[in-house]
């Protein structure tokens, strides 16, 4: 199996807008690639412990939307929000 470098992860989000929906298993995903982004590791369980929501630099975007149901006030916003952009 080919792992990608953090330096490829970077290459292939260069420039990019990436929206992670869902709960605590996505937040792990988020958290993950936000640690890839940043290093070649991947998180240790006590930094998957902390919140990370929003990462930004000035060739990635990540935001992480914690989801609690399918359809509500606040998921119609979000959707709406991204006929905006980023």
């Amino acid at each position: 199996m080919t792992l990608l470098s953090s330096a490829d992860v970077r290459r292939l989000l260069h420039k990019k807008f990436v929206a992670i929906l869902g709960e605590s298993i996505q937040r792990s995903v988020n958290k993950d690639l936000v640690k890839i982004l940043q290093n070649d590791y991947f998180r240790t369980e006590k930094q998957l412990k902390g919140k990370v929501r929003h990462y930004r630099t000035d060739c990635q975007l990540v935001r992480f939307y914690f989801l609690t149901r399918v359809s509500s006030e606040y998921i119609e916003n979000m959707l709406a929000n991204f006929q905006h952009g980023p």
